[in-house]
């Protein structure tokens, strides 16, 4: 009796920003090529290529990686309506929708339980009621985003040269090597301490320019639960949409 033993072949894997890239290895590739099918991401390269090779290639395809996961997440989640008594995330915590007919320009007022538009609301369309509760959205971001990353600043002693509230499909923030650090407005609909480490992030890279091993020590050093956040962002990130 003959017994053939299969030997396990563990599949090698590159930690991205915010996603995991599984290896194929082929011996009839020629070329390096990224798929991405239902939110998972694999590069197929060569057989005799280095894992190093491949790694700089998906930091190089880093946004491109990004904005393909969040379209597939993006085109699961259902469509607003904009509609009263329809919820809307603000820092985390769910609010209501509510509609209040008033005769003077579009006015929003955060209440406790609702995010209220006072205004002409029976002549809104759809899309201006979503324009004016994205502008509400960009004001609170440009006050909330400036004033937690000036309490961080003290903590961390990374200090921005500038702030932006910006619009990204695929990001969440981003440091330039100038000191000037942007983010995205719709990161004020995630919990506070998701946000706290998005602004960490980028503080970090004030420090160091890059994803290395010495980035993520900087991170942890001052946001211990990083990784926690990450994978959040990472699974829950698409839903951070108006």
């Amino acid at each position: 009796m003959f017994v053939f033993h299969q030997k396990k072949i563990q599949m090698q894997t590159i930690q991205g920003d915010g996603f995991t890239v599984s290896v194929v290895k082929s011996g009839r590739r020629k070329t390096t090529a990224l798929k991405i099918k239902n939110g998972e991401v694999s590069i197929h390269i060569p057989k005799r290529q280095s894992i190093e090779i491949a790694r700089h290639f998906v930091q190089q395809k880093t946004p491109w990686i990004q904005q393909k996961l969040q379209h597939q997440a993006q085109q699961s989640l259902p469509e607003k309506d904009f509609k009263e008594g329809e919820s809307f995330l603000f820092l985390g915590k769910e609010y209501q929708l509510q509609l209040v007919p008033a005769e003077r320009p579009t006015t929003l007022i955060k209440t406790a339980q609702t995010i209220q538009i006072h205004g002409r609301v029976n002549i809104l369309s759809k899309t201006a009621i979503r324009a004016a509760l994205i502008t509400w959205y960009k004001q609170q971001a440009e006050l909330y985003l400036r004033s937690q990353t000036a309490f961080l600043t003290t903590k961390t002693g990374l200090s921005p040269r500038s702030i932006t509230v910006k619009t990204y499909k695929a990001r969440w923030g981003s440091c330039r090597m100038n000191g000037d650090i942007q983010y995205n407005w719709k990161l004020m609909l995630a919990r506070p301490d998701i946000i706290d480490y998005v602004i960490i992030h980028e503080l970090c890279h004030l420090q160091q320019h890059n994803h290395s091993a010495l980035f993520w020590q900087l991170v942890d050093t001052h946001c211990p639960n990083f990784k926690t956040a990450r994978l959040w962002l990472k699974n829950n990130g698409a839903s951070l949409e108006i």
